[in-house]
């Protein structure tokens, strides 16, 4: 009786801790960055930009305030795209349902230059944490436009910075599999129809001809009239039915 009252509790048990991992899993909330030019910030006060965040793709979102949301870029748990925590402008993503994979894109890049400094900024005079060397592979979060030049944002041997993006192979990102939302359709004006198109409206009778044909019905019946009342036919009228009688 006392292994069915044990086994019976590690049953509960294990559904309730499955449970919540479940709910758990189904509470986060991700934001998807719908459009160009959306920026991770280091900080709520969007002082200082880390990079651009890839058109079409997902971020997790851990905490927010009024106008921000705390995000966390790559997949948790991943040892070779480590996550990267930053800031998004609220009205610049879009609040979604948890994503298909990839939720972003895992892009290694190559470095075709003899040697390129791993900055810890995008400046030219920015200190260097190391040099990566000629074929190195690194692994790519985003670009950035800084001082005329494009940088992108990589770890390599376990640290972050950036490289010039001439000494390095280029990203081949597709978007994201699940479509983007569509805009709304532009209002297209109608084009007026050509002179060819138009139906001439009936023509009406002219009110000159009107005119006419109503004075010659008056005076038509004028001219009956007179020649039924006249004296002369009259008598003449008068005659005829007198020696009828």
């Amino acid at each position: 009786m006392f292994k069915k009252v044990v086994m019976i509790i590690a049953i509960l048990l294990s559904l309730v801790i499955s449970y919540g991992k479940v709910a758990y899993a189904e509470g986060e909330t991700w934001a998807r960055v719908i459009k160009d030019g959306v920026y991770l910030y280091t900080t709520a006060d969007t002082n200082q930009q880390l990079f651009l965040l890839e058109k079409s793709y997902y971020v997790n979102v851990v905490y927010e305030t009024e106008d921000m949301y705390q995000v966390a870029v790559m997949p948790q748990g991943s040892t070779e795209f480590v996550q990267v925590i930053g800031w998004v402008i609220k009205g610049e993503v879009t609040i979604s349902s948890a994503p298909l994979e990839p939720v972003y894109p895992t892009e290694m890049l190559t470095v075709t230059a003899d040697s390129v400094e791993l900055k810890l900024s995008p400046t030219p005079s920015a200190q260097a944490s190391c040099a990566v060397l000629n074929l190195q592979r690194v692994y790519y979060y985003g670009k950035i436009n800084s001082y005329g030049k494009v940088w992108y944002y990589v770890r390599y041997a376990g640290r972050f910075g950036y490289l010039d993006a001439s000494c390095v192979s280029q990203p081949n990102i597709s978007l994201h599999p699940t479509p983007l939302p569509s805009t709304p359709a532009s209002t297209v004006p109608q084009t007026p129809p050509s002179s060819d198109d138009v139906t001439d409206p009936p023509k009406s009778s002219s009110p000159t001809s009107e005119i006419l044909l109503i004075a010659f019905v008056v005076l038509l019946a004028v001219g009956l009239t007179l020649a039924l009342f006249l004296p002369g036919n009259v008598k003449k009228k008068s005659n005829v039915f007198e020696q009828d009688i």
